[in-house]
């Protein structure tokens, strides 16, 4: 008889657990706030009560963070949580990459059938290194060359001066001083363009060089077609070792396999600071997401075809925005993306967006101004640690043109986190966290 009861039951869960965890990345260019996400991400899942509105549709689960994977850096949540939640800081970037295994066990709909279990592997990529895979398709002097063209397209004194230095080398000219001298200022200049808000940039360990700071292996820069050969042996030698060595052997591996991917953009940035940096953010976008063009059936898209199955993408620091610009907010992300969406989507690969803030730091309050009720934001201010009401302006639906762009409308500015005093496993304070939750791993709950 119960037998034939179970038999009848609709839509049994799956009993079966594999050991082998789900794999998500989560990737984003510097000043994303990815460190943040991924801890509010292992907050909300870990303690629940903020995600009402997930779980209400889903059968209750338990999260537990396992054993990190052997010779993997693991992702250091809880000294990361403590930071947000009892010394009220923001935590500092991650140069590197970092595992996190969660497992997730759902109660079972029905008392005589055992709980389902699955695990999902959480790596922490920068997006800075990410964007180095463009690499694995590029010699050294296409690499080089295009490299130099976009310098030259660039307005700004050190990129001119680089230049000028690479100009003033002749046929003849190759020594190891010359070498690190122009190895030094390009590097400089990268680290300069980044702080210009500039996101195309390549290699990404002169950025971030996590353990290869001092690694002779970096010393090489792009250089002209007729500066000295032997000059050129040197960088092509150690560019060539980079690529392989340190982009395929080392930075490719942590990606294979993975079945999912959360991008976090910063829209804002890309608003604020004028047509040129949005439209580096959104090639530098591309270039993140270029390994999976499959139509290009070369190694990179063997590589990853066909464990690729969603796409995240999600605007980050959704609390520097008045409550009421969120739709406008949104539609700022989609017009972003709305390429990509359309290339990830002919390849089979599914994408949603998302406005999050994976700690809200601001409220949205009402105030009158010069006779107009307008949506201010009340928070603590980095600058001077102070309580600020701010009004950030009114978002756009779209971008503007490049003739159209006007930044002194937007005035976003970067707030500390409250001084609230959180309870025993109570979860961060968010905005639409739980969104992303259902939208990443719905589908599995």
């Amino acid at each position: 008889m119960v037998a034939n009861i179970l038999k009848n039951l609709p839509d049994l869960p799956s009993l079966s657990f594999t050991s082998t965890p789900i794999k998500i990345a989560i990737t984003g260019l510097s000043r994303s706030g990815k460190t943040v996400f991924i801890t509010s991400l292992i907050d909300q899942l870990l303690y629940q009560d903020k995600i009402l509105s997930v779980t209400a549709s889903y059968q209750p689960f338990k999260t537990t963070i396992k054993a990190p994977l052997a010779n993997a850096k693991r992702f250091d949540y809880y000294t990361l949580i403590h930071q947000l939640k009892q010394e009220y800081r923001w935590t500092k970037d991650t140069d590197e990459i970092t595992h996190t295994i969660l497992e997730i066990q759902i109660k079972s709909r029905f008392a005589l059938l055992s709980n389902t279990k699955f695990q999902i592997e959480l790596i922490d990529y920068p997006g800075e290194w990410l964007l180095d895979l463009t690499l694995l398709e590029m010699s050294y002097t296409v690499w080089s060359q295009k490299t130099l063209t976009w310098l030259r397209s660039v307005d700004d004194d050190k990129a001119r001066a680089y230049l000028t230095t690479l100009n003033s080398l002749t046929a003849k000219t190759n020594t190891q001083e010359v070498a690190i001298k122009v190895h030094k200022e390009y590097k400089e200049l990268l680290i300069h363009l980044k702080k210009n808000n500039y996101s195309q940039l390549t290699p990404g360990r002169f950025i971030m060089p996590s353990d290869l700071a001092n690694d002779p292996i970096l010393i090489f820069a792009p250089l002209p077609l007729n500066a000295a050969k032997e000059l050129q042996k040197s960088f092509e030698k150690r560019y060539n070792k980079y690529v392989k060595e340190i982009v395929k052997d080392i930075q490719l591996e942590h990606f294979k396999g993975f079945e999912r991917q959360v991008v976090l953009v910063d829209v804002l940035e890309a608003l604020q600071n004028g047509y040129d940096c949005y439209s580096d953010m959104k090639s530098g976008l591309k270039s993140m997401l270029a390994l999976y063009e499959h139509k290009n059936k070369n190694f990179l898209s063997q590589w990853f075809h066909p464990s690729i199955k969603k796409v995240l993408f999600c605007a980050t620091k959704a609390d520097q925005v008045a409550a009421s610009q969120h739709t406008n907010f949104s539609a700022l992300l989609v017009d972003m993306i709305e390429d990509l969406q359309k290339d990830l989507d002919i390849s089979h690969i599914e994408t949603t967006t998302q406005i999050v803030a994976a700690l809200k730091s601001t409220m949205t309050i009402e105030k009158k101004y010069k006779g107009q009720t307008l949506s201010f934001i009340r928070g603590i201010l980095e600058e001077d640690a102070e309580m600020h009401d701010l009004y950030p302006g009114e978002m756009p639906p779209r971008f503007p043109n490049k003739a159209e762009f006007d930044t002194s409308k937007y005035g976003y500015k970067n707030f500390l986190p409250q001084k609230k005093p959180y309870r025993d496993n109570e979860s961060l304070e968010h905005i639409n966290m739980d969104r992303v939750i259902r939208k990443l791993i719905g589908d599995l709950l």
